[in-house]
């Protein structure tokens, strides 16, 4: 009874704590929602794609942005924070041996989630209106299978209503960069290889968190 009390005791101090960070930091959050999804498309023998319905965590832009983002100037840095986190298990091809191979080659067992930490947000051009669409270049940390890059990618940013949010983005990247050997299972129809560079392309629903 008492480690349960501890645990949530401290549950509740990390939330106040993440919450008056951002409130000093004038930040508006917006946590993940149903309806997000990713896709790696990939080529090798024949075209392939995986696809994943998970995107966790959490969005925060800077709060004078989120009330009026016409005032924004193109080419200005946007105050924001991201930590977004997508299950290596999450993302399956429909096919159940070549998702083992895929998640056996991620290393999924040690490292069970994809991380993605942004360090920059950059307004390309002024939005025409609050609603968007808000297009940003950023540069962010990925991490997957163990191994952390700095990865640059141009993101979309609109509003579907006035507490949900949609943010989407396309991005080229190479397995071997992330410590994974490009699949090559020996299979009954005979040898599968995949290529190393796959394109990642992702809808991340967030919506307005209570306060």
């Amino acid at each position: 009874m008492k480690s349960n009390r501890l645990v949530l005791a401290l549950c509740s101090a990390i939330a106040l704590l993440t919450a008056s960070s951002l409130t000093a930091q004038n930040l508006t959050e917006f946590k993940s929602l149903p309806g997000s999804k990713v896709k790696v498309d990939g080529t090798g023998n024949h075209p392939w794609t995986v696809e994943g319905q998970i995107i966790a965590g959490h969005l925060a832009l800077d709060s004078g942005f989120v009330t009026d983002p016409t005032k924004a100037a193109a080419g200005s840095k946007v105050n924001a924070q991201v930590d977004a986190t997508i299950p290596v298990r999450s993302i399956k091809s429909g096919k159940s041996l070549m998702d083992y191979v895929m998640h056996d080659a991620m290393h999924e067992k040690e490292h069970p989630k994809i991380e993605y930490h942004l360090k920059e947000l950059m307004l390309k051009a002024a939005p025409k209106s609050a609603e968007g669409p808000f297009e940003f270049d950023s540069v962010g940390d990925l991490a997957i299978s163990g191994k952390t890059n700095s990865i640059k990618m141009p993101v979309r940013m609109e509003r579907l209503d006035k507490v949900k949010m949609k943010t989407s983005g396309t991005t080229s990247l190479k397995m071997t960069s992330f410590g994974i050997d490009p699949p090559a299972p020996k299979l009954a129809g005979g040898l599968l290889h995949t290529d190393d560079d796959v394109k990642v392309t992702f809808e991340w629903i967030t919506g307005a968190a209570e306060k």
